[in-house]
């Protein structure tokens, strides 16, 4: 049986997202870039509907609008907030220097005691490393009692084109804030685990598109199943895994592999959001049927240069 919570333990008390208005469908994304119809066929036949597009609106907007909800949800005080994490997959989604994003959205959200940082160069992976970042600091005794997490990121003008990854998702602009308390009851983190297969370090090839990666299933496979012995369970014990919003037809493989039974991937948000980068674990994570306590969902996310990560959380 899973250890009972410890007061080093995180959990996830509050989620909140904002996404731009306009929604875009596929076959207008297609259109709009010149790409054949075929090219739109094949993205509808994995299940990518549509995608959320920011029209060039900063990044850092929507971060904020995330957190203010965040707050606003939750009733957390500003002052209650101990650590303040931005991460991005995006190089253009940060403020340029010597400015600084988090300590923007720090000053403008009021978070004056909060220690201010941003975690980068895990990708769509980032927000799961930014919470094993606070998760290393409680263990190491920093007195963490509060901490939001916050991802944002926007293609920006003239990448529309580069939306899609290969034929299996397009990429939505938008932004997710995620609060973290010490020593809470329910939704308590009690697996994570990040690897990263140095082989694809480049991320893109010369044409800035996916390298091919030839052990995806494994490397997803043994990452997930890593956080589930952490949390000291199998697959077949979890309610919901809730995955990223990319590869959905792979997803049902993933599942055989876990020895899960299919109906419990949370697939809803893959053809209404598309890929908000980071954020979709998350999303799903305050969208889906909330679980029974004790049961166990599994938050799954993996991006360019080979990075994956997997959590597990005890409702």
């Amino acid at each position: 049986m899973p250890a009972a919570p410890t007061r080093s333990m995180l959990s996830l008390s509050g989620i909140a997202f904002s996404l731009p208005a306009r929604i875009v469908d596929t076959n207008t994304w297609a259109r709009r870039c010149g790409f054949p119809a075929a090219r739109a066929e094949a993205l509808l036949g994995n299940g990518v509907r549509q995608f959320h597009d920011a029209e060039g609106s900063s990044p850092v907007a929507f971060a904020c609008e995330a957190v203010a909800a965040l707050l606003e949800d939750t009733g957390t005080t500003p002052a209650s907030i101990d650590v303040l994490i931005y991460t991005h997959t995006i190089q253009s989604s940060v403020l340029a220097p010597p400015a600084g994003t988090a300590a923007f959205i720090q000053s403008r959200m009021g978070l004056e005691r909060a220690l201010a940082l941003s975690v980068m160069q895990q990708n769509c992976v980032s927000p799961l490393a930014a919470i094993r970042v606070l998760h290393m600091l409680t263990i190491a005794g920093r007195p963490i009692q509060r901490a939001i997490v916050v991802c944002a990121d926007v293609m920006g003008s003239g990448c529309d084109h580069l939306r899609a990854i290969e034929d299996l998702a397009l990429h939505s602009d938008g932004a997710c804030a995620i609060l973290l308390e010490r020593g809470a009851d329910r939704n308590c983190i009690v697996g994570l685990h990040l690897y990263t297969d140095a082989r694809y370090f480049r991320g893109t090839d010369d044409d800035l598109q996916p390298v091919p990666d030839d052990r995806y299933y494994w490397s997803a496979f043994t990452t997930m199943r890593a956080a589930l012995r952490q949390a000291g369970i199998t697959g077949n014990e979890l309610v919901h895994v809730l995955p990223h919003h990319v590869n959905l037809p792979g997803w049902s493989h993933l599942m055989a592999m876990l020895s899960v039974p299919q109906e419990r991937l949370f697939s809803t948000n893959f053809a209404r959001l598309g890929h908000v980068f980071g954020a979709d674990p998350f999303i799903n994570f305050d969208t889906a049927p909330c679980g029974q306590p004790g049961a166990f969902s599994l938050l799954f996310s993996s991006g360019l240069a080979g990075c994956f990560g997997a959590m597990v959380i005890r409702h």
